[in-house]
């Protein structure tokens, strides 16, 4: 659901914020005084580095993005790799941030189903929040293991061999890799939007089969947001490292005018 591809331009400045119990790692692009927005950015399986391209397109239009590491951890203490402890841990470290000015919630695949949780935790509190759901899963035919087999046939088929490195780092993942599997498949977006009360936006690559157009209809239909967009890009599911210009300035576009 993921891959990690890292470039050399703007590296990251990391931050390490204690939430609740555990701890979590950001890692931040962009004005870190008074930005346009901030971006919080929170990749899928927990993998931060192939949304770097993003993070740094972002940048470059102004805007600073923060992609969470949540469950990196230190000291023995971690977020659970599971879709609402991770969803509710976002919304801690938003809070605890204080962000100024307004802030777009953008999730990428299973990243995707954690800041829903962490958008319906945050919207009573930050009427200045815009929710992005990228390459949201899961939809219904992916709710099994040879349905989910069968999806990840062919969402990838317009990504990079670049992707490759991303191996690695699924292999070190191990067990977090099932665990946040199983929790997105037994989460229902669909069924918790009608709570949503902020701006929401979906995207996926013309080639995602995990989120094809018509699931994303569904979900922004569903939806109980005052505004939403439905935006089909180039590309397949991991679009945030082939078209990460693409994405950004869609996502720059959903930025919220201050005061909203």
């Amino acid at each position: 659901m993921c891959p990690v591809g890292e470039q050399s331009e703007e590296q990251p400045r990391e931050v390490w914020r204690q939430v609740g119990p555990a701890w979590v790692r950001s890692l931040e692009f962009g004005p870190s005084a008074d930005p346009r927005a901030t971006v919080v950015l929170v990749p899928g399986l927990g993998m931060p580095s192939y949304t770097f391209g993003t993070a740094r397109a972002l940048s470059g239009l102004g805007l600073r993005c923060v992609v969470l590491d949540l469950l990196r951890g230190r000291s023995g203490s971690r977020v659970p790799p599971r879709v609402l402890p991770m969803g509710q841990a976002t919304a801690a470290w938003v809070t605890q941030s204080a962000l100024e000015g307004p802030v777009v919630l953008m999730g990428h695949s299973t990243g995707a189903q954690v800041a829903l949780t962490g958008a319906l935790g945050l919207q009573a509190a930050r009427h200045d929040l815009t929710l992005v759901l990228a390459g949201l899963t899961f939809r219904s035919a992916h709710r099994t293991v040879p349905g989910l087999l069968r999806g990840a046939a062919t969402a990838y088929r317009q990504d990079s061999l670049r992707e490759m490195a991303a191996l690695r780092s699924l292999t070190r993942a191990g067990s977090d890799v099932v665990r946040l599997v199983r929790s997105g498949q037994r989460d229902r977006p669909e069924e918790r939007v009608p709570g949503l009360r902020v701006p929401l936006v979906l995207t996926a690559g013309e080639a995602d089969t995990f989120a094809p157009e018509a699931w994303m209809r569904t979900v922004a239909a569903a939806s109980g947001s005052p505004a939403t967009g439905v935006s089909v890009l180039p590309g397949s599911h991991n679009n945030l490292f082939t078209h990460a210009a693409a994405v950004a300035a869609l996502v720059a576009a959903a930025v919220p005018v201050r005061g909203f």
